[in-house]
């Protein structure tokens, strides 16, 4: 019997020190217990796309992103189709809108605009959010008159522009698909036509040497006058170091406005890559393709021997090339805020005309996480 419990009290002995091993393994007990209840690591944040590219990227939930977007762009040349022509030729061979057996007598030589526009942001959940986009818009024209009826003898130039609201606009984002690697996202937006279409000139140079007040040209107002839709979709992908990523967006009026006409649909297409130098530091690289309807209708108080006074002179496509970057302020330690820029000009325009030609656009944006 005294044998029995003493091999009995050896094995409670080699049994209590092995459970006592097991507990003080790395490779178990309390440390692996430990170890799995640890919080797998935050995932790195997605790459930022280019300035210009709508519904790519979306603020966290119940966080709202403020957008301060100055944006410029320049005009000049007037080319049809895709062939560059003269003042001269303009004034010699192309008819009068309201009348056709005159020629127009005022050409544009250059346009200035720049628009001011401010964005809300707002992450509802982590898949959906609502973005609010409103502002102020400038256009400065630089007509060329010609005198008489005909001929090419110059009359002089004026320098005439609006100011205004812009349309105003409200979108929702929804995203429908993400992995490690890719996400496909939606959107769907409104239009409401905050912006002035009736703006004036206060002194357009006629050809008699005259100056009037008249209602500005269609592509001189700050607003469409029209409630449109914008749908789009967005594919955007990361590895590594590098993004990229494809888009779609349209701008189709509903129906014409007040004064009896609207936009031809607007539809572009992006594409674009992008490369982080460092945490924070992104470039981009993007290709915009646009194609614009001529405007139907027309409205009976633009009028005047101009070319633009012409609703068929308006819309085309175009192919713009865009370099960009995006910086994070963490480099000064403000993490919630975030600067971008871009700028471009294109390379390929087919203009309904006579129709004056893009030359550049610039632009950037500065953005704060609340």
């Amino acid at each position: 019997m005294k044998n029995i419990s003493l091999v009995s009290a050896m094995a409670l002995a080699l049994s209590a020190n092995a459970a006592h091993s097991e507990d003080a393994s790395p490779a178990g007990g309390w440390l692996a217990t430990a170890a799995a209840a640890a919080p797998a690591p935050a995932p790195a944040p997605l790459a930022p796309a280019p300035m210009g590219v709508f519904g790519a990227d979306m603020p966290p939930p119940e966080k709202l992103v403020l957008s301060i977007t100055p944006n410029f762009a320049n005009f000049s040349g007037m080319r049809i189709g895709t062939r560059n022509v003269s003042n001269e030729y303009i004034v010699n061979n192309v008819p009068f809108f309201l009348n056709p057996t005159r020629t127009v007598r005022i050409v544009p030589q250059n346009i200035a605009a720049k628009t001011q526009v401010v964005g809300l942001a707002y992450g509802v959940t982590k898949d959906f959010s609502l973005v609010f986009t409103g502002g102020m818009g400038e256009k400065n024209l630089e007509p060329l008159t010609f005198s008489g009826a005909t001929g090419s003898q110059q009359r002089g130039r004026s320098y005439v522009g609006t100011v205004s609201l812009v349309d105003f606009s409200l979108s929702g984002i929804y995203r429908v698909y993400q992995d490690d690697i890719h996400r496909v996202l939606i959107n769907l937006g409104f239009s409401f036509p905050t912006g002035s279409n009736h703006a004036t000139f206060n002194g357009l140079l006629l050809p008699d040497g005259s100056r009037a007040l008249v209602r500005a040209f269609y592509g001189m107002q700050q607003g469409t006058g029209t409630f449109d839709i914008m749908p789009g979709v967005v594919y955007a992908g990361h590895l590594d170091k590098w993004s990229w990523g494809v888009s779609y967006r349209g701008r189709h009026p509903l129906a014409a406005n007040p004064q009896g006409y609207m936009w031809g649909n607007l539809h572009e297409f992006n594409g674009w890559a992008g490369y982080t130098w460092i945490p924070g530091l992104t470039t981009t690289f993007r290709v915009l393709g646009s194609l614009q309807g001529r405007i139907a209708g027309f409205d009976p108080e633009i009028r005047g021997i101009a070319a633009p006074t012409n609703p068929l002179f308006y819309g085309g496509k175009r192919v713009e090339l865009f370099g960009g970057w995006t910086v994070s302020g963490k480099f000064i330690g403000f993490d919630n805020l975030t600067v971008a820029a871009e700028a471009g000009l294109p390379v390929y325009q087919d203009l309904n005309g006579p129709q004056i030609m893009k030359n550049w656009q610039a632009g950037m944006s500065l953005r704060l996480r609340i």
